[in-house]
């Protein structure tokens, strides 16, 4: 967590200088890997700065990595996160291991030697199909929804009444797919492998050190916030 000059952690993630609802730190909480790993704040909605700098630096990113330059290309890009993101292609590959033995998993996985990415992923469904069985990687679109909202509505392709009502919608879905936020941050850490296409140990372990780091002080979001917490609207 990137704190502020002369705040200890403990101050930093309850100051909450916009005086946001429980409900509204809760829904920004689904960012919280993201912020993690890039040392951002939980606790503003504007966590990338409201200069006009800051705008140009967004914007820039937006661009690079989101292809998102108006506000239909962000109403574009929030309708496929909500409606498909890498979770549509995961589910139903999880879906049909469901019916399968474990020898039969394994062969089907062989078949796709010839295609490594693939068969990388098929890998993921395999050993986290137990884990996920609800939600699969959910969070890993959600927690992007939340990031694409928030930034474009610094850059003002939405209002921030909009985002909040996109996001209260998302977190309501979240919480319906899994039953903690340990369990909502291993799905985006499966969804981040698949993704990437990859089986490292090495990247696995420094995203469970993150959700570490999130689960086990006193002082995360993600522990002052109730997973169960009544999302009420605003």
């Amino acid at each position: 967590m990137k704190w502020l000059t002369n705040l200890t952690p403990e101050q930093e993630y309850f100051l909450n200088p916009d005086a946001l609802s429980q409900t509204q730190l809760w829904i920004l909480g689904l960012m919280g890997q993201i912020c993690e790993m890039n040392e951002l704040r939980h606790d503003v909605f504007h966590n990338l700065g409201t200069s006009e700098q800051s705008r140009q630096n967004i914007a820039h990113m937006m661009k690079r990595d989101w292809g998102i330059e108006s506000r239909e290309d962000c109403l574009s890009m929030l309708e496929w996160l909500r409606t498909e993101g890498h979770n549509a292609g995961y589910m139903p590959q999880q879906k049909y291991f469901e019916g399968l033995s474990e020898a039969a998993i394994d062969a089907y996985i062989e078949a796709h030697d010839h295609d490594t990415d693939e068969q990388i992923r098929l890998k993921l469904v395999k050993a986290y199909r137990h884990t996920l069985q609800v939600g699969g990687i959910g969070a890993w679109d959600y927690a992007r929804f939340i990031t694409v909202s928030r930034w474009c509505t610094s850059l003002e392709l939405l209002s921030e009444e909009e985002a909040w009502e996109k996001m209260l919608d998302i977190a309501q879905r979240a919480q319906k797919s899994f039953d903690s936020w340990y369990s909502y941050g291993l799905s985006y850490i499966a969804g981040r492998q698949y993704w990437r296409k990859t089986l490292s140990e090495d990247f696995a372990k420094k995203s469970t050190e993150v959700i570490k780091g999130l689960t086990g002080s006193p002082h995360s979001p993600w522990n002052s916030l109730p997973w169960d917490l009544n999302l009420n609207p605003f």
